[in-house]
């Protein structure tokens, strides 16, 4: 009866021991790099465990280290921590490297980036792309990890920055049904696909939602936990949005030299389809979207929404389904010819470049889509007919897009390119920032 008691009270003591104790830090995911200037950046891990100086940038030219000047977090109920982080005080057109230590997990220093030059023009190239659909587990027996190997073909490219256009990652039914879910699946994405892993850690990031990284198939402003699903996306993504509940919402804007890219949300505030006076951007947005547009001198002002702008052949989602709102943005870009105007969108399952007049206006809608998720047979399911596309100017295989500068101000040259999934350019174009305005 003794010994008994003895090893009860040694097993109640190791219990305590144990409980005490903190879990070994681990990294699960990361670094990604989100929104860079000349002066400042924004990186993202996640991480298990307590730890010291997460992580720290060093400036390859000067040898100096730089620790975040502010951080913010989400967690969820595991105890994992995505983990923003800002650095300030950076200088113009450097290279840091990246550096992670969480106690003793030990160091990385394999990615780095380059601050902005200090310099209004510049001859510069970005990527882009939508609709990335990933199974992490069981399910890559049914959807092979093999269709990740263009995001190596991406990464070998060697742009300046990634613009993400929705469905970036695709929630199923048991991931937006809860917050939980919704975290667990980003972080399970970022650790289970080391190409998708690698491509991520290898330059900035910038990105938008649509309907299935936001909640189920189709849904708008109706899905009930919207603000979960945009606290999560937030907390993924490390780039810079205006602060203020008033801006409620998943948008920002951001400026690359002469180009300024609008981010826009075509989910927290969209009415049911077939309201066709209902929002799409929603009333706040567009104050904020026409605001930035009038103030904006870039000589390229993109604007990157989930669902296609000018194209009317009424397959699947598109901006078209709410003509007022649509109406309404494309009358005030013409009435006031704010110059150089392109749209950017994915969605659809293929690529195309769009062109219409609007009062004299010639808009442009380049549609990126898929990175990785079965293509779509347009012709089968009656999607082909597009009277707005640029002629030859589609393609119908998984690809991304990437887009590039060159000339001297006042004259400068924009180079769209659709390169297929083994990394081989499909279509070309190029525009002058002159063709962009009425004439």
């Amino acid at each position: 009866m003794k010994k008994t008691g003895a090893v009860l009270l040694l097993l109640i003591a190791l219990q305590f021991l144990f409980a005490q104790a903190e879990p070994k830090p681990k990294l699960l995911a990361g670094p990604v790099v989100g929104s860079v200037t000349k002066n400042s950046a924004r990186v993202w891990i996640a991480y298990r465990g307590k730890g010291q100086n997460m992580l720290i940038l060093g400036d390859t030219a000067e040898k100096k280290v730089y620790y975040p000047t502010n951080v913010n977090y989400i967690t969820n109920n595991k105890g994992d921590i995505a983990l923003t982080m800002d650095f300030t005080g950076l200088k113009p057109d450097r290279v840091y490297n990246i550096l992670v230590s969480i106690d003793g997990w030990g160091a990385n220093a394999r990615y780095y980036f380059r601050t902005q030059a200090d310099t209004t023009v510049k001859d510069f190239n970005f990527l882009l792309g939508s609709c990335a659909l990933m199974l992490p587990g069981v399910g890559r027996t049914v959807f092979p990890g093999a269709a990740t190997w263009i995001f190596h073909r991406m990464k070998q490219k060697q742009s300046d920055f990634m613009v993400w256009l929705g469905d970036d990652v695709y929630y199923l039914g048991k991931d937006y049904k809860s917050y939980e879910g919704m975290f667990d699946l980003n972080i399970r994405l970022r650790k289970s696909f080391r190409k998708y892993r690698t491509f991520l850690a290898s330059q900035p990031h910038y990105a938008i939602w649509d309907d299935h990284d936001y909640g189920p198939n189709d849904c708008g402003k109706e899905y009930s936990l919207k603000d979960s699903s945009l606290k999560v996306f937030k907390g993924m993504w490390p780039n810079t949005y205006p602060e203020g509940v008033q801006f409620n919402g998943n948008y920002f804007n951001f400026r690359y030299y002469d180009a300024e890219f609008f981010m826009t949300d075509d989910r927290y505030h969209r009415d049911v389809s077939g309201d066709t006076a209902g929002a799409f951007l929603g009333e706040t947005q567009m104050i904020w979207l026409k605001s930035k547009l009038m103030m904006s001198d870039a000589s390229f002002k993109f604007i990157a929404i989930g669902s296609q702008v000018l194209n009317d052949n009424n397959f699947g989602e598109s901006y078209s389904e709410y003509p007022v709102e649509r109406a309404e943005l494309l009358d005030f870009i013409s009435k006031n010819n704010i110059k150089g105007v392109i749209f950017l969108t994915g969605d659809k399952h293929y690529s195309e470049l769009s062109k219409r007049e609007w009062n004299g206006y010639p808009f442009y809608d380049f549609t990126c889509s898929p990175l990785t998720t079965p293509p779509l047979p347009r012709r089968l399911l009656g999607a082909y007919h597009n009277g707005n596309r640029v002629k030859h100017f589609d393609y119908g295989r998984r690809n991304f897009g990437r887009i590039s500068f060159s000339g001297n101000t006042g004259n400068r040259n924009m180079k769209i390119e659709i390169i297929g999934r083994g990394g081989y350019k499909k279509r070309e174009i190029t525009l002058n920032q002159n063709e962009l305005m009425k004439k």
